[in-house]
């Protein structure tokens, strides 16, 4: 599998702000939608305060690779939009579907022949999502910054394999939670698994202290940039460091996610529906505004 090395040795605090802010996981999801409020602000903005505009928006690639085990990769979609202090989060199943120049594979196919970038043009392709950066993890990374945020509580659906039974939020540490999201044996298969991802990493966001994020994102940063495979560069930190850092200064429960919706066939591909850009459609507007204008 071809590997995109880290670009520069100067980091980007604010992707490892949005990195302390998404990657620790907690929740439930069983294929019921939940849209999570924004909610209010927590804090008054000062007159002073510069506020982003649309063009601070971002949409970013996560995948977790564990190459050395028979783990499943994990693939989740980031849309960040500092201006209106939200985050929509979208897992596409590893087993989707995707058809690029002529070229028929899965998700995980295009990942392990063609690397990240044919990954980005299958998504790209599929889900009409054009990822601007990406991020890769492995066990250890993912692992540390599930220790950063001390675990979760979560109520984990009853009958996930390697756990116990409990009608109440179960605590998950780094390890737990790392064989929650990477878990191949749920009942639905990858489709379930991924839309666990997505609210699980939603539940975590929602209840993060995003002060103290704000606050160590420096120290947490030269932890963690030697550990992730990313294409941000300080040019990125430069222009979005001030956005992150207001979305989660004045924002409050910021984070929703969206649900893959599509059918798995005999043969175990999950192909989207044809309407599944209609539920995500909001979060980009914007964005095909300017290019329509453009």
């Amino acid at each position: 599998m071809a590997k995109s090395k880290k670009k520069g040795h100067v980091a980007i605090p604010f992707l490892l702000a949005f990195l302390l802010g998404i990657v620790g996981i907690g929740g439930v999801a069983m294929y019921i939608f939940n849209q999570i409020s924004s909610g209010a602000d927590i804090k008054k903005m000062p007159s002073s305060v510069v506020k982003p505009t649309a063009e601070d928006n971002s949409t970013l690639l996560f995948v977790l690779d564990e190459p050395n085990d028979s783990s499943p990769l994990t693939f989740l979609i980031a849309r960040i939009l500092p201006e209106d202090k939200r985050i929509m989060l979208l897992s596409l199943p590893s087993n989707m579907l995707s058809i690029v120049d002529g070229k028929q594979d899965t998700l995980a196919g295009f990942y392990t022949t063609g690397g990240i970038q044919s990954t980005m043009d299958a998504i790209e392709s599929e889900a009409n999502i054009k990822a601007d950066k990406y991020i890769i993890l492995n066990s250890d990374s993912f692992q540390k910054i599930c220790n950063i945020f001390a675990g979760v509580y979560y109520q984990i659906p009853v009958g996930t394999q390697g756990f116990a039974d409990s009608s109440e939020p179960q605590y998950l540490g780094p390890a737990q939670i790392e064989k929650l999201v990477t878990n191949p044996f749920f009942e639905k298969g990858e489709s379930q698994r991924s839309s666990i991802v997505a609210d699980v990493i939603s539940e975590m966001i929602n209840q993060t202290d995003y002060d103290r994020i704000v606050a160590s994102m420096d120290s947490n940063f030269r932890t963690l940039i030697n550990m992730i495979n990313t294409d941000i560069s300080s040019i990125d930190y430069s222009n979005n460091k001030t956005a992150l850092k207001f979305m989660y200064t004045y924002g409050s429960k910021i984070c929703t996610f969206r649900l893959a919706t599509g059918t798995t066939s005999e043969d175990g591909i999950f192909v989207l529906n044809a309407d599944f850009y209609d539920s995500i459609e909001e979060f980009f507007r914007e964005e095909e505004t300017e290019t329509t204008e453009g």
